[in-house]
Parts: C-alpha cells; structure tokens; sequence
C-alpha cells in the first residue's frame, strides 16, 4: 500500500502518484480532512508551491458550530476594543449552542437617523488564510435576536455606506499587490431579517451579488471581476458577519457558520499561482 507520509517527502515511481485514505473508524469533521502543499521538480526548474484540500463528502471547508467554545470569534465595531463572543450552551428553535453579542455605543446620524457605529462577529483563524477552494460554493450562517425592535421603520438604514448595509464583509490585505480588496453582500439581497432565527446560504461566486469596495467615496460599489473574487478567498485576512441591524440596541446571536463546496469550480485561468494573484480569466 506504499508508504506513510508523515513530512516533507519526495514521491517518484508508480507515476508519482499520492494515496490519501481516511482510518477504517473516524467521525466526520467539522471542516476539511486535511490540508498539503507540493511542488513539481525536473532536472531544470522547481514549480510554485501547489495546495490540496481534502474536503469530506459533507463538502464542508471549514465550520464553526460553537458545540463547546466560542471557538475564537470576536465582536468588533462599536466597542472600545474587540472582545470576545459570549457563548450559550443552550438550545432556542434551530439554534443549537450558539454565540451572541450586543451594542455598546449607539452613534446616531443627526441627518437621517441611523446607527453609525455598527458590530460584527469577526471569524477566527481558522477561517482565513488560503480558502480559494470554497469558490462556488457558500457561505452558510444562522443569526437570531433575543431582544431589540426589529419593525421596518427602526432598521438601521446604513446610509453611511454608499453601497448601503452589508451583511457579510470579506477583507484580502495582500490582495492586488498589498493594496487591499474588500468585498461585501448587501444586507438588501438577503432575506429580511427580522430578528426571528433565519438561515443564510450565500453564494461564493462574483455573480452572487457581492460588491466591490472601490477605495472612493464618489464611485459606487460594484461586481468583482471572477479574478478579483477568487484571488480574496485565496488570501483572506478577514470575514465578518454582522450583527448590528436597528438604529437602537439589539442582541444578536450566530450558528453553524461553515465555508461549504462540494466540488472544485477554480477555473484554470486562475491557477497560474496559488493565491491567485496572477489570474488571467
């Protein structure tokens, strides 16, 4: 059956070829199987590092599902400094141990009423990095409310944005040659949110309707290009989720958080290096 691969290894014969099998009993995790790097070696030359992701048939990349820890996420925006999630062991409709968080601060635009100083669950490490192989898949979440007036007329409009509120942030620093790329879902392409739990499956493809933060406040935001799209999953700094929906104070909670794909969509176009940062597509 060949030999075990426990480090930095070279493979040659039997058309260098590499066999990865799961133990006889094991559970499924909560994320991918495992992750390696290789390269392609001739007598000449020695080709940029290559990345493999080993996805479980759940097609899960990586999860959060809090069943014992916050698991690292924090709360950022309105507070004075970032602090962790609290989290709740307990179960309430489809939420099942879960984290939550609130407003500190309430920042109120004089002109047209909104909240200024928005929150967020930010993701912990494990959600960053080299997640390109999530492309065409989703971003899966569940948020809920135990207090706050979620009624249309006390929505926070978030007109500070130009491309209004967003639900989900995605932030590549070393993206378009460290400059930085932000891309965001608008809150308004969701499903509305009340405060009642929901369920979000948010499409990981530039045609989703994401949009791209154009660095100038007299530009709107508009649709990443596909390189643009896959070159931040492959080198994200962060992911954030928010929480802050009213013009007044609210708690909110967040469940079962997961980068899911169940087949590989990178096109070739945009494989010339591993974080993308040469795509051509």
């Amino acid at each position: 059956m060949g030999t075990s691969i426990s480090a930095s290894v070279n493979v040659t014969g039997s058309q260098n070829r590499v066999l990865y099998k799961r133990p006889s009993i094991d559970s499924l995790p909560l994320g991918a199987w495992g992750i390696f790097t290789y390269t392609v070696s001739d007598a000449d030359s020695t080709s940029l590092p290559g990345m493999i992701t080993l996805v479980p048939p759940s097609g899960l990349i990586v999860a959060s599902h809090f069943a014992q820890s916050a698991e690292g996420w924090k709360i950022v925006g309105n507070k004075a400094a970032s602090s962790s999630a609290l989290f709740e062991s307990s179960s309430r409709g489809i939420l099942n141990h879960f984290i939550y968080g609130s407003d500190d601060t309430i920042n109120t635009d004089m002109a047209h009423g909104g909240d200024r100083s928005l929150w967020w669950f930010q993701a912990p490490e494990k959600f960053l990095g080299h997640q390109g192989i999530s492309y065409g898949g989703s971003l899966d979440f569940v948020l809920s409310s135990f207090h706050g007036d979620f009624d249309a007329q006390n929505m926070n409009p978030g007109i500070f944005k130009s491309s209004g509120l967003h639900l989900v942030e995605m932030h590549c620093a070393k993206c378009n040659l460290n400059k930085g790329v932000t891309i965001a879902f608008p809150a308004a392409k969701a499903s509305s949110f009340t405060g009642t739990a929901a369920a979000f499956s948010i499409a990981l493809l530039e045609t989703g309707g994401w949009l791209l933060d154009p660095k100038n406040t007299l530009v709107s935001w508009a649709t990443p290009s596909k390189c643009e799209f896959i070159e931040v999953l492959s080198g994200l700094s962060s992911l954030k989720i928010l929480g802050d929906f009213t013009k007044w104070y609210e708690s909110v909670a967040l469940d079962s958080v997961q980068l899911r794909n169940t087949r590989a969509r990178i096109p070739i176009c945009a494989q010339g290096t591993p974080d993308a940062s040469t795509c051509t597509c």
